[in-house]
């Protein structure tokens, strides 16, 4: 585990964030992801940085929780603040480390615990720092049977997916936006059923794989990249989608757990029509419910660009090739769906072609 924690930093620190000598980085940690952050701490150092680690302790803040101690948590403190205001670069390790009794927390506590969130940005921001999450944070063993999968086999697929080069990300990235921006219309095909096809026009893609330039500081969020990720990001608004999608890779709700597995869906001039599900078709329909106008507009659709990415709950989308459509709300990729829902399907594995020319083939970039 030590050489896995060493090249996740040595990828972080040296290729994602360029972190140079002389700069200063923050590492945030809990209990439970302290020996990840012991090596970043170490690696820092190689490149002559100067860390500073800031420790969360997990039992005092279940203690403040249970008392309902949470006035202090709806802001910076001061030295923090200060902090985040000189840093030149960020690491944060996602936490509390019981995950599952978070989540058991009504809504309202959450948004008490982590109400000092958007100060934090502003902060961020106006310092014009580059950072990253970290998803290992959010998989300690209890979480992660809930994805199917034991705690150490899920972090050492975080761990691998993780320490992928978005260098070589980005360059798959840039070849897969410049043939989708400027083509007319896009087919996916895999032998499980799928072929779904739907014009291109006016679509906007941007490349997520790690890397935090000017582009990515100029959204709210874009800080701080996401650990692991290698995501082509495709916001449509105007889908014309036909044809059929035939999951064959579950998709995960990142803080519930929830698997959505087995969908096959159908759509006509741009509508999702008829939808099944061998797991998750119960949320499905509760959300589609109330999801109002937009619902069942094809509005989405990501290609994953990580060649570790299989699997690796919760970033089972960055899997190379991958394809995951979704239908409901795309605000997040800068989109114009408002719907107040989001339904996903992913198929992997498939051939992917931009007015006949395979962008993709059997779920490898061209």
């Amino acid at each position: 585990m030590r050489d896995s924690a060493e090249s996740l930093a040595r990828t972080v620190l040296r290729k994602n964030l360029a972190l140079g000598k002389g700069e200063t980085v923050i590492i945030e940690t809990w209990p439970h992801t302290l020996e990840y952050a012991r090596a970043f701490v170490a690696e820092a150092r190689r490149l002559g940085a100067v860390p500073t680690l800031l420790y969360e302790d997990e039992t005092a803040w279940w203690e403040a929780v249970d008392a309902k101690n949470l006035g202090t948590f709806a802001k910076l403190s001061k030295a923090e603040k200060a902090a985040v205001g000189k840093t030149d670069a960020y690491v944060h390790f996602f936490g509390p480390g019981d995950q599952v009794r978070l989540n058991s927390l009504p809504g309202s506590i959450r948004d008490k615990a982590f109400a000092f969130n958007e100060e934090w940005y502003d902060a961020a921001h106006k310092a014009g720092l580059r950072g990253t999450r970290m998803s290992i944070g959010l998989m300690p063993d209890g979480f992660a049977e809930k994805f199917g999968s034991t705690g150490p086999e899920l972090r050492e697929k975080l761990l691998r997916a993780g320490s992928v080069d978005a260098t070589k990300m980005a360059q798959k990235g840039a070849k897969l936006r410049k043939a989708i921006e400027q083509g007319s219309e896009i087919r996916i095909r895999h032998s499980n059923g799928t072929d779904l096809t739907f014009r291109l026009k006016g679509v906007h893609a941007r490349a997520d794989t790690g890397i935090v330039d000017a582009t990515s500081k100029k959204r709210r969020y874009g800080v701080l990249a996401n650990n692991p990720t290698g995501l082509l990001m495709v916001a449509v608004d105007k889908a014309s989608a036909v044809g059929n999608l035939v999951s064959n890779r579950a998709v995960y709700d990142g803080a519930t757990a929830k698997r959505s597995a087995g969908a096959e869906w159908t759509f006509e001039t741009g509508k999702l029509t008829t939808r099944r599900f061998d797991e998750g078709g119960k949320e499905f329909e509760a959300a589609f419910a109330k999801g109002g106008k937009g619902r069942d507009d094809l509005s989405y659709f990501s290609i994953g660009l990580n060649p570790e990415g299989k699997e690796a709950a919760p970033a089972e989308d960055t899997e190379e090739g991958a394809v995951l459509i979704s239908v409901g709300n795309n605000a997040f990729a800068d989109g114009t769906n408002k719907s107040k829902m989001r339904g996903f399907a992913m198929v992997a594995g498939a051939d992917v072609e931009v007015d006949g020319k395979l962008i993709v083939s059997g779920g490898r970039i061209r």
